[in-house]
């Protein structure tokens, strides 16, 4: 009889669902094994570069001494040799304490994060040690994803395998912020307790160190109490640690006064215009020279002296709110004026720039106008008349008619008019001194036809203003071409120096952290670009300008009997003024000052036709008053050989005659070879040869009247 069938037992199976999770649980795993495998090649094998912090440039004034800075983060890195302990301390009890024990990732503290996290539904629980902040801070932003999180350990790890924890923990301290724009510990230690970070006690550096959570929130300058209580957690978290003990950390906690930040001296220079200067020169003269002066900490030794600086920022504001008050300038909707404003002075022997301001407010616009080319109207004039002098063509008592002329220009068919300051004509004759002294237009075009304005582009290229050829037209007289008010200070410069121009400069030195330099500037040599005795000739008539011309507005402000100055003003296509020029020198100090609007057809003023001394005057005077109270005063140079006085008579610039009118005698100066020789012709001479100048007993016995030998 046949076997039964064995009845077929069925074949255990995992069911699909089952299936599904093993695989999944297998791929999971070796997806964590290759990212482990490839994080921990990341690690070691990838090409890594630790950032340093940004460093503040420091620029220097001329003493040596901080003017200003440049910087994205205001930092000033110091070694851990030169912080207190004591705040090293403090920073590891209440940020990291396992710092020295874990490898940039604190697990113990990351479980316990996660946790309450979880538990909260929220990302307010950190668990970043002091590596991960670092990494933070150097490579990543301070938004809270997970993903940031997951990129930041990976770069605490990188930073791990780089960096011994001494050189994690110098990093750390200097690159971290503690508020009020400040970076790193060194500039928290100066500015909030006037010491340097090596200084601190541990009081200060438990209150330094409770900064780091939240600056804002925990600052001692504004939030006194609530950062003596995150100090309290400071001094807790080193009981802790056993840095302190119970009673230790109460006494100091008790030292209050101890931690009370420093009165916060008021910044009274901005510079803001000189750093731009820097930055600029920095950026023209080397590859990425604009980061490095952000980011480079580099020393900057500058020629700008602090207190003028001060003068000359404060001159400009002064003088533009007493024009604004008087009601003398245009405001615009917000009520501020629409001019601008250029202030440079210049030290005439050496050529270096002492105080430079570049605009009115450098927040509200960096354009520096101190560089910025404009017409300095008759400011020019000086130049004008230094080319005459040279050429002999006039004298300072040269009379010339003020009156209606037509000019024929070259080219077009209408003729030049040009006409006195509020459109009118003295219809006179002027002497050359008095023309200057009370800036004539007439005379001025004048004086240009004659001399030839080729030549006084040539004089005015000499003197350190790069006209060019077709800059030589009769309406450089009055000052029609573009200057900027820097190239008119090296100009006027050799007024003041004798003769004598000097390049201008406003660096003396560059170094980078390493102390290696840069670029370093020799003394300029001075190089002679006009006769002293025209300079100084052009000096007397300058000083008649602020005593009895259009200048005597700045007598308000500066009683310093050497000044010498000469003003300007420019209107317009429909005649309004749009900017206004006074450039002046002492022996000892060179300015300029330009205030007009940025756009050429803007007019300036709110009505009426003011002068420069009147608007530039203002600013140019305050800044001069203050200046001849910070600077020793130099005696003037005395007169030079080779120049004559004679007293002459008004009518005809001639040597005087007993013919002459008391009220038309005068004394003036001229270059000995051009000095007059013949008598006053419009008065005539003696009895007998009228002209000569003679009494009739000299004329009859000439031989009795010789003086002995």
């Amino acid at each position: 009889m046949p076997k039964a069938k064995e009845k077929e037992q069925p074949s255990k199976q995992t069911s699909p669902i089952k299936r599904f999770f093993k695989r999944a649980f297998i791929t999971g795993v070796a997806l964590v094994a290759i990212a482990f495998v490839l994080l921990a090649s990341y690690i070691v094998f990838w090409p890594f570069e630790v950032k340093t912090p940004e460093r503040t440039t420091n620029v220097l004034a001329d003493d040596g001494q901080l003017l200003t800075s440049i910087y994205i983060e205001n930092r000033r890195p110091v070694p851990l040799s030169a912080i207190a302990p004591e705040f090293l301390d403090a920073v590891i009890a209440v940020e990291d304490s396992r710092f020295y024990q874990h490898r940039g990732i604190d697990f113990l503290r990351l479980g316990k994060a996660i946790l309450v996290n979880i538990q909260t539904r929220s990302k307010a629980q950190g668990a970043s040690t002091i590596t991960q902040q670092l990494a933070r801070n150097l490579y990543l932003t301070l938004e809270k994803k997970y993903s940031r999180k997951i990129m930041e350990a990976i770069l605490a790890l990188q930073l791990e395998q780089h960096l011994t924890k001494d050189e994690i923990l110098e990093l750390y301290v200097n690159q971290i912020y503690y508020g009020h724009g400040l970076y790193g510990i060194q500039n928290a230690a100066r500015f909030y307790y006037g010491k340097d970070a090596a200084d601190l006690t541990l009081a200060q550096s438990t209150m330094l160190a409770g900064i780091i959570r939240v600056p804002e929130a925990y600052s001692p300058i504004n939030h006194f109490e609530t950062a003596r209580k995150r100090q309290r957690v400071v001094l807790n978290r080193m009981v802790a640690t056993g840095k302190l003990t119970a009673e230790e950390a109460d006494a100091v906690f008790e030292r209050e006064d101890e931690v009370r930040p420093v009165a916060q001296q008021p910044q009274n220079i901005s510079a803001g215009y000189v750093r731009g200067a820097i930055i600029k020169h920095l950026d023209d003269r080397y590859l990425n020279g604009a980061q490095f002066a952000y980011k480079g900490g580099l020393t900057v030794q500058t020629t700008i002296n602090r207190e003028l600086q001060a003068a000359a920022e404060a001159a400009v504001q002064e003088g533009l709110d007493a024009l604004v008050k008087q009601g003398l300038l245009r405001l615009d909707a917000e009520g501020k004026p629409v001019a601008d404003v250029a202030l440079v002075a210049r030290n005439p022997r050496t050529g270096e720039i002492i105080a430079m301001v570049g605009g009115k407010n450098y927040r509200e616009s960096t354009f520096n106008r101190v560089y910025a080319k404009r017409p300095p109207g008759s400011a020019f004039k000086p130049i004008l008349y230094a080319e005459a002098l040279r050429q002999g063509k006039v004298t300072l008592a040269t009379p010339i008619l003020c009156a209606y002329e037509a000019f024929e220009i070259p080219g077009q068919k209408e003729p030049w008019e040009p006409k006195d300051f509020g459109g009118r004509y003295h219809d006179r004759e002027l002497s050359v001194r008095e023309a200057i002294t009370i800036s004539d237009n007439v005379i001025a075009a004048k004086e240009m036809r004659d001399v030839g304005p080729t030549q006084v582009v040539e004089l005015a290229r000499t003197l350190g203003i790069p006209l060019q050829a077709q800059d030589a037209v009769l309406s450089l007289a009055l000052g029609t071409v573009d200057i900027s008010p820097l190239e008119l200070a090296v100009a006027f410069a050799a007024f003041a120096n004798q003769g004598y121009r000097v390049e201008p400069t406003m660096i003396r030195s560059i170094q980078d952290p390493q102390n290696r330099v840069w670029e370093s500037t020799t003394p300029k040599t001075p190089v002679r670009v006009l006769d002293e005795r025209i300079a100084w000739l052009i000096t007397d008539v300058l000083k008649d300008v602020v005593n009895a011309g259009t200048g005597t507005p700045i007598r308000n402000w500066c009683s310093d009997p050497r000044i010498a100055v000469k003003t300007g003003t420019t209107g317009n296509s429909q005649g309004r003024i749009n900017s206004a020029w006074v450039a002046g020198y002492t022996p000892d100090l060179v300015t300029v000052v330009y205030i007009g609007g940025d756009d050429y057809e803007q007019s300036i003023v709110a009505g009426g036709n003011l002068g420069g001394g009147t608007l530039a005057g203002a600013i140019w005077g305050r800044f001069m008053g203050k200046a001849q109270q910070i600077l020793p005063r130099t005696s003037e140079p005395p007169m030079p050989e080779g120049i004559v006085k004679a007293e002459i008579c008004t009518a005809s610039g001639e040597k005087t005659t007993f013919r002459c009118p008391d009220e038309l005698r005068t004394e003036e100066y001229f270059l000995q070879e051009f000095a007059p020789d013949q008598n006053c012709s419009v008065h005539g001479g003696g009895w007998f040869q009228p002209g000569d100048g003679k009494p009739w007993w000299e004329i009859l016995f000439p031989n009795l009247f010789q003086p002995r030998p």
